[in-house]
Protein backbone atom coordinates (compact mmCIF):
# COMPACT_ATOMS: atom_id res chain seq x y z
CA UNK A 1 0.00 0.00 0.00
CA UNK A 2 2.68 2.20 0.45
CA UNK A 3 4.52 1.18 -2.90
CA UNK A 4 0.84 2.73 -4.26
CA UNK A 5 0.49 5.76 -2.19
CA UNK A 6 4.32 7.11 -3.04
CA UNK A 7 3.28 6.20 -6.70
CA UNK A 8 0.09 7.96 -6.84
CA UNK A 9 1.80 11.20 -4.73
CA UNK A 10 4.48 11.13 -7.50
CA UNK A 11 2.85 10.57 -10.53
CA UNK A 12 0.27 13.32 -10.00
CA UNK A 13 2.79 15.95 -7.92
CA UNK A 14 0.45 15.51 -5.21
CA UNK A 15 1.19 15.51 -1.53
CA UNK A 16 -0.05 12.46 0.68
CA UNK A 17 0.69 11.81 4.24
CA UNK A 18 -0.69 9.84 7.36
CA UNK A 19 -0.83 10.86 10.70
CA UNK A 20 -1.66 7.98 13.39
CA UNK A 21 -2.66 8.13 17.33
CA UNK A 22 0.71 10.14 18.08
CA UNK A 23 -0.69 13.35 16.10
CA UNK A 24 3.22 14.91 16.25
CA UNK A 25 4.21 12.03 13.59
CA UNK A 26 3.31 12.67 10.29
CA UNK A 27 4.53 10.01 7.76
CA UNK A 28 5.24 11.49 4.48
CA UNK A 29 4.76 9.81 1.11
CA UNK A 30 6.05 13.07 -1.07
CA UNK A 31 8.79 13.78 -1.66
CA UNK A 32 9.99 17.82 -0.64
CA UNK A 33 6.90 18.15 1.84
CA UNK A 34 8.71 21.21 3.19
CA UNK A 35 6.80 22.82 0.83
CA UNK A 36 3.37 21.39 1.72
CA UNK A 37 1.12 23.17 4.21
CA UNK A 38 -0.01 19.59 5.49
CA UNK A 39 3.32 18.80 6.66
CA UNK A 40 3.87 22.81 8.31
CA UNK A 41 0.43 23.69 9.69
CA UNK A 42 -0.55 22.05 12.64
CA UNK A 43 -3.92 24.22 12.12
CA UNK A 44 -4.82 22.37 8.78
CA UNK A 45 -3.91 18.91 9.93
CA UNK A 46 -6.75 19.43 13.15
CA UNK A 47 -9.51 20.78 10.65
CA UNK A 48 -9.00 17.63 8.23
CA UNK A 49 -9.00 15.14 10.85
CA UNK A 50 -11.89 17.16 12.73
CA UNK A 51 -13.37 16.84 9.27
CA UNK A 52 -12.94 13.00 8.46
CA UNK A 53 -14.25 12.16 12.26
CA UNK A 54 -17.78 13.46 11.42
CA UNK A 55 -18.41 11.74 8.34
CA UNK A 56 -18.13 8.29 7.07
CA UNK A 57 -17.48 9.64 3.72
CA UNK A 58 -14.01 10.88 2.59
CA UNK A 59 -13.52 14.71 3.70
CA UNK A 60 -12.70 17.04 1.07
CA UNK A 61 -12.57 20.95 1.67
CA UNK A 62 -11.26 23.90 0.26
CA UNK A 63 -9.29 27.21 1.35
CA UNK A 64 -10.35 30.96 -0.38
CA UNK A 65 -7.53 30.28 -2.99
CA UNK A 66 -9.75 26.80 -4.28
CA UNK A 67 -6.82 25.26 -3.09
CA UNK A 68 -8.15 21.45 -2.37
CA UNK A 69 -7.33 18.95 0.81
CA UNK A 70 -8.58 15.94 1.71
CA UNK A 71 -8.28 13.46 4.30
CA UNK A 72 -9.58 9.91 4.66
CA UNK A 73 -10.01 7.85 8.36
CA UNK A 74 -8.80 4.17 8.21
CA UNK A 75 -8.89 2.81 11.81
CA UNK A 76 -7.29 5.25 14.25
CA UNK A 77 -5.14 6.41 11.07
CA UNK A 78 -5.39 9.64 8.90
CA UNK A 79 -4.80 9.84 5.52
CA UNK A 80 -4.34 13.51 4.48
CA UNK A 81 -4.11 14.50 0.63
CA UNK A 82 -3.23 17.78 -0.66
CA UNK A 83 -2.69 20.55 -1.76
CA UNK A 84 -4.73 20.49 -5.50
CA UNK A 85 -5.49 23.97 -6.68
CA UNK A 86 -8.25 23.57 -9.03
CA UNK A 87 -6.77 27.31 -10.49
CA UNK A 88 -3.24 28.89 -11.71
CA UNK A 89 -2.42 31.22 -9.26
CA UNK A 90 -0.74 34.16 -9.69
CA UNK A 91 2.94 35.96 -7.59
CA UNK A 92 0.49 37.40 -5.13
CA UNK A 93 -1.87 34.82 -5.00
CA UNK A 94 1.28 32.43 -4.25
CA UNK A 95 2.16 34.73 -1.35
CA UNK A 96 -1.11 34.69 0.30
CA UNK A 97 -1.32 31.38 -0.11
CA UNK A 98 1.93 30.28 2.11
CA UNK A 99 1.35 32.81 3.74
CA UNK A 100 -2.16 32.02 5.24
CA UNK A 101 -0.95 28.68 6.12
CA UNK A 102 2.02 30.25 8.53
CA UNK A 103 4.95 29.21 6.10
CA UNK A 104 7.65 31.44 4.47
CA UNK A 105 7.62 33.13 0.92
CA UNK A 106 8.08 29.65 -0.88
CA UNK A 107 5.96 31.79 -3.97
CA UNK A 108 8.88 30.84 -6.66
CA UNK A 109 7.43 27.00 -5.70
CA UNK A 110 4.45 26.99 -7.97
CA UNK A 111 1.44 24.85 -7.33
CA UNK A 112 0.33 22.29 -9.63
CA UNK A 113 -3.14 23.26 -11.68
CA UNK A 114 -5.60 20.40 -11.40
CA UNK A 115 -9.08 20.17 -12.85
CA UNK A 116 -12.17 19.20 -10.75
CA UNK A 117 -12.56 15.86 -12.06
CA UNK A 118 -9.05 15.01 -11.43
CA UNK A 119 -9.00 15.82 -7.87
CA UNK A 120 -11.62 13.50 -7.12
CA UNK A 121 -10.10 10.79 -9.39
CA UNK A 122 -7.03 11.34 -6.63
CA UNK A 123 -9.68 11.58 -3.60
CA UNK A 124 -11.25 8.07 -4.87
CA UNK A 125 -8.35 6.40 -5.85
CA UNK A 126 -6.62 6.35 -2.28
CA UNK A 127 -9.97 6.03 -0.95
CA UNK A 128 -10.23 2.79 -2.81
CA UNK A 129 -7.02 1.68 -1.74
CA UNK A 130 -7.11 2.21 1.62
CA UNK A 131 -10.55 1.24 2.53
CA UNK A 132 -11.38 -1.08 -0.42
CA UNK A 133 -14.87 1.12 -0.75
CA UNK A 134 -15.81 3.24 -3.65
CA UNK A 135 -17.46 6.58 -4.36
CA UNK A 136 -18.62 7.83 -7.11
CA UNK A 137 -18.03 11.84 -7.58
CA UNK A 138 -21.39 12.83 -6.56
CA UNK A 139 -21.02 10.71 -3.35
CA UNK A 140 -18.37 13.34 -2.25
CA UNK A 141 -19.60 15.89 -3.48
CA UNK A 142 -23.01 15.94 -1.92
CA UNK A 143 -21.29 14.38 1.10
CA UNK A 144 -18.74 17.66 1.21
CA UNK A 145 -20.93 20.13 -0.20
CA UNK A 146 -18.49 21.30 -3.00
CA UNK A 147 -21.61 22.77 -4.90
CA UNK A 148 -24.40 24.96 -3.92
CA UNK A 149 -27.27 23.47 -5.59
CA UNK A 150 -28.19 19.16 -5.55
CA UNK A 151 -29.65 17.85 -8.53
CA UNK A 152 -33.33 17.67 -6.75
CA UNK A 153 -32.92 21.54 -6.66
CA UNK A 154 -31.73 21.95 -10.27
CA UNK A 155 -34.64 19.97 -11.44
CA UNK A 156 -37.13 21.64 -9.06
CA UNK A 157 -35.50 25.06 -10.84
CA UNK A 158 -35.49 23.64 -14.40
CA UNK A 159 -39.34 23.18 -13.62
CA UNK A 160 -39.79 26.89 -12.87
CA UNK A 161 -37.47 27.35 -15.98
CA UNK A 162 -39.55 25.82 -18.50
CA UNK A 163 -43.16 27.41 -17.31
CA UNK A 164 -41.05 30.66 -17.19
CA UNK A 165 -39.78 30.21 -20.81
CA UNK A 166 -43.36 28.84 -21.94
CA UNK A 167 -44.79 32.02 -20.91
CA UNK A 168 -42.42 34.46 -22.41
CA UNK A 169 -42.69 32.28 -25.59
CA UNK A 170 -39.17 32.01 -25.87
CA UNK A 171 -38.12 29.61 -28.72
CA UNK A 172 -35.16 28.28 -29.58
CA UNK A 173 -33.52 28.30 -33.09
CA UNK A 174 -34.92 24.76 -34.81
CA UNK A 175 -32.70 21.71 -35.13
CA UNK A 176 -33.04 22.54 -39.10
CA UNK A 177 -31.49 25.63 -39.13
CA UNK A 178 -28.74 25.03 -36.68
CA UNK A 179 -27.57 22.03 -39.84
CA UNK A 180 -27.67 24.52 -42.54
CA UNK A 181 -25.39 26.65 -40.42
CA UNK A 182 -22.81 23.99 -39.64
CA UNK A 183 -23.21 22.35 -43.41
CA UNK A 184 -22.70 25.95 -45.25
CA UNK A 185 -19.24 25.67 -42.93
CA UNK A 186 -18.38 22.39 -43.71
CA UNK A 187 -18.40 23.34 -47.53
CA UNK A 188 -16.85 26.55 -47.31
CA UNK A 189 -19.94 28.84 -48.42
CA UNK A 190 -19.03 32.58 -46.66
CA UNK A 191 -21.76 34.16 -47.06
CA UNK A 192 -24.15 31.49 -46.79
CA UNK A 193 -22.78 31.16 -43.35
CA UNK A 194 -22.75 34.75 -42.14
CA UNK A 195 -26.65 34.82 -43.21
CA UNK A 196 -27.67 32.28 -41.04
CA UNK A 197 -25.49 32.93 -38.31
CA UNK A 198 -27.28 36.69 -37.95
CA UNK A 199 -31.01 34.74 -38.51
CA UNK A 200 -30.70 32.70 -36.35
CA UNK A 201 -29.83 35.46 -33.38
CA UNK A 202 -33.76 36.45 -33.12
CA UNK A 203 -34.09 33.03 -32.15
CA UNK A 204 -32.19 32.38 -29.42
CA UNK A 205 -33.46 31.56 -26.24
CA UNK A 206 -31.90 33.51 -22.86
CA UNK A 207 -28.64 31.75 -22.41
CA UNK A 208 -28.18 34.28 -19.10
CA UNK A 209 -30.50 36.75 -17.21
CA UNK A 210 -27.61 38.87 -18.17
CA UNK A 211 -27.97 40.67 -21.58
CA UNK A 212 -23.77 40.88 -22.26
CA UNK A 213 -23.61 37.25 -20.33
CA UNK A 214 -26.35 35.82 -22.60
CA UNK A 215 -24.57 37.16 -25.98
CA UNK A 216 -20.50 35.88 -24.60
CA UNK A 217 -22.39 32.51 -24.20
CA UNK A 218 -24.02 32.59 -27.87
CA UNK A 219 -20.36 33.78 -29.08
CA UNK A 220 -18.56 30.59 -27.09
CA UNK A 221 -21.37 28.21 -28.07
CA UNK A 222 -21.42 29.46 -31.85
CA UNK A 223 -17.73 29.05 -31.92
CA UNK A 224 -17.52 26.01 -30.63
CA UNK A 225 -20.26 24.51 -32.86
CA UNK A 226 -18.44 25.91 -35.96
CA UNK A 227 -14.96 24.93 -34.82
CA UNK A 228 -16.02 21.33 -35.36
CA UNK A 229 -17.95 21.77 -38.46
CA UNK A 230 -14.50 23.06 -39.87
CA UNK A 231 -12.84 20.54 -38.68
CA UNK A 232 -15.35 17.99 -40.30
CA UNK A 233 -15.11 20.44 -43.71
CA UNK A 234 -11.02 19.40 -43.73
CA UNK A 235 -8.95 21.87 -42.32
CA UNK A 236 -6.21 20.91 -39.40
CA UNK A 237 -7.71 20.45 -36.02
CA UNK A 238 -4.64 23.04 -34.74
CA UNK A 239 -5.86 25.69 -37.17
CA UNK A 240 -9.24 25.15 -35.76
CA UNK A 241 -8.47 25.40 -32.31
CA UNK A 242 -5.88 28.25 -32.89
CA UNK A 243 -8.82 30.02 -34.37
CA UNK A 244 -11.10 29.09 -31.64
CA UNK A 245 -9.01 29.92 -28.54
CA UNK A 246 -8.52 33.45 -29.95
CA UNK A 247 -12.14 34.71 -30.19
CA UNK A 248 -13.59 32.57 -27.42
CA UNK A 249 -10.84 34.28 -25.41
CA UNK A 250 -11.74 37.98 -26.57
CA UNK A 251 -15.47 37.70 -26.53
CA UNK A 252 -14.95 36.21 -22.60
CA UNK A 253 -13.26 39.70 -22.26
CA UNK A 254 -15.55 41.85 -24.12
CA UNK A 255 -17.89 44.49 -22.07
CA UNK A 256 -19.84 45.36 -25.49
CA UNK A 257 -22.46 43.43 -26.62
CA UNK A 258 -21.88 44.33 -30.32
CA UNK A 259 -18.37 43.74 -30.07
CA UNK A 260 -19.02 40.17 -28.85
CA UNK A 261 -21.19 39.84 -31.66
CA UNK A 262 -18.66 40.83 -33.87
CA UNK A 263 -16.33 38.74 -32.56
CA UNK A 264 -18.52 35.30 -33.08
CA UNK A 265 -19.07 36.50 -36.63
CA UNK A 266 -15.49 37.10 -37.34
CA UNK A 267 -14.74 34.00 -36.06
CA UNK A 268 -16.95 31.78 -38.02
CA UNK A 269 -16.07 34.03 -41.53
CA UNK A 270 -12.65 32.84 -40.73
CA UNK A 271 -13.39 29.02 -40.07
CA UNK A 272 -14.89 29.11 -42.90
CA UNK A 273 -12.60 30.61 -45.42
CA UNK A 274 -10.35 28.21 -44.40
CA UNK A 275 -12.70 25.45 -45.20
CA UNK A 276 -13.10 27.42 -48.44
CA UNK A 277 -9.58 27.23 -48.75
CA UNK A 278 -8.59 23.39 -47.95
CA UNK A 279 -11.21 23.07 -50.95
CA UNK A 280 -9.18 24.32 -53.40
CA UNK A 281 -6.30 22.68 -52.30
CA UNK A 282 -6.43 18.92 -53.87
CA UNK A 283 -3.88 17.27 -51.85
CA UNK A 284 -3.57 13.74 -49.79
CA UNK A 285 -3.77 13.09 -46.65
CA UNK A 286 -0.33 12.86 -45.90
CA UNK A 287 0.50 16.00 -47.14
CA UNK A 288 -2.01 17.91 -44.68
CA UNK A 289 -0.82 15.88 -42.03
CA UNK A 290 2.40 17.63 -42.86
CA UNK A 291 1.20 20.94 -43.19
CA UNK A 292 -0.32 20.62 -39.71
CA UNK A 293 2.69 19.20 -38.07
CA UNK A 294 4.27 22.40 -39.72
CA UNK A 295 1.40 24.75 -38.09
CA UNK A 296 1.95 23.18 -34.74
CA UNK A 297 5.75 23.11 -34.59
CA UNK A 298 6.86 26.35 -36.51
CA UNK A 299 8.52 27.69 -33.17
CA UNK A 300 10.95 24.35 -33.14
CA UNK A 301 13.93 22.95 -35.22
CA UNK A 302 11.87 20.54 -37.84
CA UNK A 303 13.45 17.86 -39.03
CA UNK A 304 12.24 16.35 -42.20
CA UNK A 305 13.09 12.60 -40.24
CA UNK A 306 10.53 13.52 -37.26
CA UNK A 307 7.61 14.67 -39.77
CA UNK A 308 8.10 11.25 -41.84
CA UNK A 309 8.21 9.14 -38.97
CA UNK A 310 5.04 10.88 -37.42
CA UNK A 311 3.83 10.10 -41.07
CA UNK A 312 4.87 6.24 -40.97
CA UNK A 313 6.81 7.54 -44.50
CA UNK A 314 10.03 7.96 -45.47
CA UNK A 315 12.08 11.17 -45.83
CA UNK A 316 12.91 10.42 -49.46
CA UNK A 317 8.85 9.56 -49.79
CA UNK A 318 7.38 12.18 -48.01
CA UNK A 319 9.53 14.76 -49.82
CA UNK A 320 8.32 13.84 -53.27
CA UNK A 321 5.34 13.91 -52.48
CA UNK A 322 4.96 17.28 -50.97
CA UNK A 323 7.03 18.73 -53.40
CA UNK A 324 4.33 17.01 -56.53
CA UNK A 325 1.27 17.71 -55.02
CA UNK A 326 1.51 21.55 -53.84
CA UNK A 327 4.58 22.65 -56.08
CA UNK A 328 7.08 23.50 -53.27
CA UNK A 329 9.81 22.18 -51.38
CA UNK A 330 9.04 20.80 -47.70
CA UNK A 331 12.02 22.97 -46.45
CA UNK A 332 10.87 25.99 -48.86
CA UNK A 333 6.78 25.53 -47.31
CA UNK A 334 8.29 25.94 -43.36
CA UNK A 335 10.07 28.99 -44.11
CA UNK A 336 6.84 30.20 -45.75
CA UNK A 337 4.97 29.92 -42.21
CA UNK A 338 7.53 31.21 -40.45
CA UNK A 339 7.38 34.08 -42.61
CA UNK A 340 3.64 34.17 -42.46
CA UNK A 341 3.66 34.30 -38.65
CA UNK A 342 6.71 36.68 -38.82
CA UNK A 343 4.76 39.61 -40.79
CA UNK A 344 1.53 39.04 -38.54
CA UNK A 345 3.61 39.95 -35.88
CA UNK A 346 5.91 42.97 -37.19
CA UNK A 347 2.31 44.43 -37.88
CA UNK A 348 0.59 43.35 -34.89
CA UNK A 349 3.11 43.44 -31.65
CA UNK A 350 5.50 45.91 -30.67
CA UNK A 351 8.26 42.89 -30.02
CA UNK A 352 11.86 44.11 -31.59
CA UNK A 353 12.27 42.14 -34.88
CA UNK A 354 14.99 40.22 -33.37
CA UNK A 355 12.95 38.81 -30.96
CA UNK A 356 10.31 38.22 -33.89
CA UNK A 357 13.25 36.17 -35.46
CA UNK A 358 14.01 34.34 -32.65
CA UNK A 359 10.23 33.70 -31.56
CA UNK A 360 9.30 31.87 -34.65
CA UNK A 361 12.74 29.95 -34.70
CA UNK A 362 14.97 31.99 -37.89
CA UNK A 363 18.29 30.78 -37.20
CA UNK A 364 19.16 34.89 -36.81
CA UNK A 365 17.75 38.30 -37.58
CA UNK A 366 19.88 38.94 -40.80
CA UNK A 367 18.73 35.59 -42.02
CA UNK A 368 15.17 36.15 -41.48
CA UNK A 369 15.61 39.82 -42.79
CA UNK A 370 16.87 38.07 -46.46
CA UNK A 371 14.25 35.59 -46.42
CA UNK A 372 11.43 37.92 -45.81
CA UNK A 373 12.91 40.22 -48.45
CA UNK A 374 12.57 37.84 -50.80
CA UNK A 375 9.18 37.12 -50.06
CA UNK A 376 7.84 40.34 -49.52
CA UNK A 377 9.82 42.25 -51.58
CA UNK A 378 11.14 44.60 -48.82
CA UNK A 379 12.78 44.66 -45.48
CA UNK A 380 11.18 43.61 -41.81
CA UNK A 381 11.12 47.22 -40.49
CA UNK A 382 9.70 48.40 -43.98
CA UNK A 383 7.15 46.45 -43.64
CA UNK A 384 6.15 47.03 -40.34
CA UNK A 385 6.30 50.81 -40.86
CA UNK A 386 3.92 50.28 -44.24
CA UNK A 387 1.56 48.07 -42.79
CA UNK A 388 1.04 48.32 -38.88
CA UNK A 389 -1.85 50.02 -37.55
CA UNK A 390 -1.29 53.67 -36.01
CA UNK A 391 -1.17 52.59 -32.06
CA UNK A 392 1.65 50.36 -33.06
CA UNK A 393 3.61 52.55 -35.10
CA UNK A 394 6.01 53.71 -32.41
CA UNK A 395 7.62 49.95 -31.84
CA UNK A 396 11.24 49.83 -30.84
CA UNK A 397 12.96 48.36 -34.00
Amino acid sequence: MEYLLRRISILNTVGIFCIGKEEDAVQSFQEHSEYNPIAQSEALRQRLIGGAKRQKEPYICKDDLSVYFACIQQEEHFYMIGPMSLKLLDRVEHYQYYRSYGMADFSEKRLVHFTFSEMLDIVELVTNILLKEEYTDNDLIYANQLVQETKEQEEQEQVLYDMKEGEEELYHHTYQEERKLLDSIREGRIEETLRYSRNMDADLGKLSSKELNHWKNVAIVAITLCTRAAIDGGISPSIAYRISDFYIQKSDGCNDIAQVIKYRDHAVEELTQQVQKKKGRKTSSYVERCRDYVEKHYRNKIYLADIADTLGLSETYLSRLFKKETGVRLQDYIVGIRLEHAANLLKYSEETISNIAEYVNFPSQSYMGKVFKEKYQMSPKKYREQNSPTEYFTVKQ
